[in-house]
C-alpha cells in the first residue's frame, strides 16, 4: 500500500512540477501561447519521468 501511495505522490509532484516550469518559462519568454504550449511540453516530459522514479535518479547521478 505504501508503494502505491509513494507513486502517486512522486508522480502529481513530477507532473506538476514539469508543468509549472514549463508554464512560467514559457509565459516569461514568450507570454500566453508560449505558456500553453511550454506548460504542455512540460506536462509531457512530467509524465514522462513519473512512470519510473529510477530514471530521474539516473539522470541525477549521470550529471553530478
Amino acid at each position: 500500500m505504501f508503494k502505491v501511495v509513494a507513486h502517486i505522490v512522486w508522480a502529481v509532484s513530477v507532473i506538476g512540477l514539469g508543468t509549472l516550469i514549463g508554464a512560467s518559462y514559457g509565459w516569461a519568454h514568450h507570454g500566453w501561447i508560449g505558456a500553453i504550449a511550454l506548460g504542455t511540453v512540460g506536462f509531457s516530459v512530467g509524465a514522462f519521468l513519473a512512470i519510473d522514479p529510477l530514471i530521474v535518479l539516473e539522470f541525477l547521478h549521470g550529471s553530478l
